[in-house]
């Protein structure tokens, strides 16, 4: 064999190195040129065909409204019930008629009086407050004359004022009592009718006022203030249309 010099054989060993290196480069720009996921594929933008499949030409529906009459229901022709009120007899304000009018001495609160305030007054008669033209304190002219009485009945506007009596003396206007005329107008039957119900502010005990329709009298019930000798002691007394004072409890 023909042994080649240096320079040839580097030639021959240099040329297949460069061809091996420029097929490298080629093959390595191909892959990067090529998009990930394979080749491109026929759905690029303008390369898509219009769908030729058409909508379909379908007619709308032809459903008209049901031609439905009216329902034809007329209202039922009932006749109005026939509720007459009931026929009860009217409220027989009497103490011991009734358990909202208790009998004197009994009405709720005890001789303690009722913490509620003035109650079960009837429609007239009496009013729950001092007349507006009865004096701050009783004047000369009233008619209960025992010294130590828990209530005072005064003339006043024709009728009497109440004051309340305190257990040193001192006093407070209570209710205003009609006339006896006007009582006997408003109350004709019954033994007894209550006028009013409360309690003296100054003693805190029980106050009873009842009008004695057959005996044309006012009967005032309520209680001495406590003592250490005495407690819940009653004190009763009627008046009759001349003013005359009478002591039924002392």
């Amino acid at each position: 064999m023909k042994k080649l010099s240096p320079r040839k054989l580097s030639r021959r060993i240099a040329v297949p190195l460069a061809l091996a290196l420029l097929l490298t480069l080629a093959l390595t720009a191909a892959a990067f040129a090529q998009p990930p996921g394979g080749p491109p594929g026929n759905n690029q933008p303008g390369n898509n065909q219009p769908n030729s499949n058409p909508p379909a030409n379908n007619p709308p529906a032809n459903n008209p409204p049901a031609n439905n009459p009216p329902a034809n229901n007329p209202p039922a022709n009932n006749p109005p019930a026939n509720n007459p009120p009931a026929n009860n007899p009217p409220a027989n304000n009497q103490p011991g008629n009734s358990p909202g009018n208790p009998a004197p001495g009994n009405a709720p609160g005890g001789p303690n009086g009722n913490p509620n305030g003035p109650s079960a007054n009837p429609p007239g008669g009496a009013t729950e407050t001092s007349h507006p033209s009865a004096p701050f304190t009783p004047p000369a002219n009233c008619i209960v004359s025992h010294a130590a009485t828990p209530a005072q009945l005064c003339p006043v506007a024709g009728g009497l004022q109440y004051y309340f009596i305190g257990a040193d003396g001192s006093s407070s206007g209570g209710p205003w009592l009609d006339s006896f005329t006007n009582l006997a107008g408003l109350y004709t039957a019954g033994t007894s009718v209550l006028l009013y119900v409360g309690s003296n502010p100054l003693t805190g005990k029980q106050v009873n006022i009842h009008y004695l329709p057959s005996d044309q009298k006012i009967r005032i019930s309520t209680y001495y203030p406590d003592t250490q000798y005495d407690t819940d002691k009653p004190y009763t007394f009627t008046v009759d249309t001349g003013n005359a004072i009478n002591h039924e409890a002392w």
